[in-house]
């Protein structure tokens, strides 16, 4: 009995190992993995229950946008105006929620409607004016944020409605560790995980989320197959700013002020992130969950970059090198996989 089940112990290890080294974001995992191990050789309280949790917490604002990102990029597209969608989103919202009582239900949709609109812009400008994605949304983003501070004046506000900021104390469930501090999943986690889960679910099982794919691959051949692109650009541009406004009301939750330039700061760490998960900047190749490792794996590096008393001016650095490394690597198994085509069709 002990011997089979060694026997059936050892398939099982065998097939989720091969599993596991067989795709990017298995060898992401892994990597994760190291990293921390090394990082906690060097300060013991970097995988503490408490730090672990703080990182999900405060990450939630990043996966959110990421994977809004994450959806452009598959679609063979490129948006840099996400963090200014963000902070308009933000602005208005919490200004227009000052001058009458209202809810954190209400505060999310408002935002993710108001950043819904401002991707649509970009969609119009994507698919009737026939315009890169690159250069509609480097000029969106000027506009937005350029109009934000020409308008406002003064776009910072210091006092948001408490019940945002009691928001971010909120817990899935929780529990007091023996050092005393409440320990526990934030419901700003529950957002991103619940965000994953629906975009997971469109692309895999309705029309729109292949034919995101499709486009990636090849957006005339989409359109020979009968794949309805404006109604597809127009879905990638309104839900990455619907999800851009939701993270605004996130990082609102977190900080608990409206600042004007703070998001526009995080644009390269999300782009990294999205790339350091395996999507491929072609388009066609990528999953969610890899770019929740990306995430993860780029916060984790600026979390312990603190923890072990690096200068923050390294962070730009290594985000860089990260950018440069994952399409490198990104490229050439593109290369091997064309190779290995050619040398089976030979």
């Amino acid at each position: 009995m002990s011997d089979a089940a060694s026997v059936r112990r050892e398939e099982v290890w065998k097939a989720f190992g091969g599993r596991l080294t067989r795709s990017h974001e298995g060898y992401l995992f892994i990597l994760i993995i190291a990293y921390c191990l090394i990082v906690n050789g060097i300060n013991s309280s970097f995988l503490s229950l408490e730090n672990i949790f703080d990182v999900l917490k405060s990450s939630s604002i990043m996966g959110t946008m990421a994977i809004g990102v994450f959806v452009v990029v598959l679609s063979g597209g490129i948006d840099i105006s996400f963090t200014a969608i963000a902070t308009v989103s933000m602005f208005v919202t919490v200004k227009i929620l000052l001058g009458f009582t209202g809810n954190v239900a209400l505060a999310f949709a408002m935002a993710g409607v108001i950043g819904m609109l401002m991707g649509c812009i970009n969609a119009v400008l994507v698919h009737f004016c026939r315009l890169p994605t690159l250069i509609v949304t480097l000029g969106t983003s000027s506009i937005f944020h350029g109009g934000l501070l020409a308008l406002a004046r003064i776009p910072y506000i210091y006092t948001v409605p408490p019940y945002l900021f009691g928001f971010s104390r909120r817990m899935a469930f929780s529990w007091t560790a023996a050092s005393g501090a409440t320990v526990g999943l934030s419901m700003m986690t529950v957002i991103v995980l619940a965000v994953a889960l629906l975009t997971w679910a469109i692309l895999r099982y309705t029309s729109i989320g292949r034919g995101v794919y499709a486009i990636g691959g090849n957006a005339e051949a989409a359109k020979r197959a009968g794949f309805n692109i404006a109604r597809i650009q127009f879905f990638i541009y309104g839900y990455v700013g619907l999800l851009s406004g939701v993270a605004s009301m996130e990082y609102v939750a977190l900080v608990r002020h409206v600042h004007p330039f703070n998001l526009m700061d995080i644009l390269l760490d999300i782009i990294a992130a999205v790339v350091l998960g395996g999507t491929s900047l072609a388009g066609g190749r990528g999953t969610v969950g890899g770019t929740l490792l990306g995430v993860l794996m780029i916060y984790l590096i600026r979390n312990s970059l603190v923890l072990m008393r690096i200068p923050s001016y390294w962070d730009s650095v290594i985000v860089g090198l990260v950018i440069v490394v994952s399409t490198g690597i990104n490229a050439y198994g593109r290369t091997l996989g064309r190779s290995g085509r050619k040398a089976i069709d030979a």
